[in-house]
């Protein structure tokens, strides 16, 4: 007796299941895996935005500009300062009254995307400022000569 023995409809059946369970797990790390790339790589950009703006921060003096705006190739950074004191005498010791006037400021930056103005980052920032209120003293060390 000659018996060919082929593959049943049930075994092609539990092989397909066991395919499909195994392909639908394999897709659905794909997608987190790319999920959290992408995520990863929004991270690094606010993180750069962050730095550039505390950059900025540092390079604006408020009371001599107290708004203004930067633009790069694909921000736009924005500031607007009000002073949160008056401005003030700086005094250096041991050589007495500076040539500067000094107050802390408030400033408000935004970094907008530059395609479609939409803001993307936005801080509040206390900031020193100085401004020229007198004329420097001349001789050595900023001291008038006796």
């Amino acid at each position: 007796m000659n018996t060919v023995r082929g593959i049943a409809l049930l075994e092609v059946i539990v092989a397909l299941v066991i395919v499909a369970t195994f392909g639908a797990g394999l897709f659905s790390w794909a997608g987190q895996t790319y999920r959290t790339a992408n995520r990863a790589v929004e991270l690094l950009d606010e993180a750069e935005i962050e730095r550039n703006l505390i950059e900025l921060s540092q390079a604006i003096n408020p009371a001599n500009q107290p708004q203004g705006k930067l633009q790069t190739e694909l921000y736009v950074y924005d500031w607007q300062s009000e002073p949160l004191r008056p401005l003030v005498d700086q005094v250096r010791h041991p050589m007495g009254m500076s040539p500067y006037q000094v107050a802390l400021y408030k400033v408000n930056l935004r970094v907008l995307r530059r395609a479609d103005e939409v803001i993307v980052l936005q801080r509040d920032l206390q900031v020193a400022g100085h401004r020229a209120a007198r004329a420097r003293p001349s001789g050595i060390f900023g001291a008038n000569p006796p």
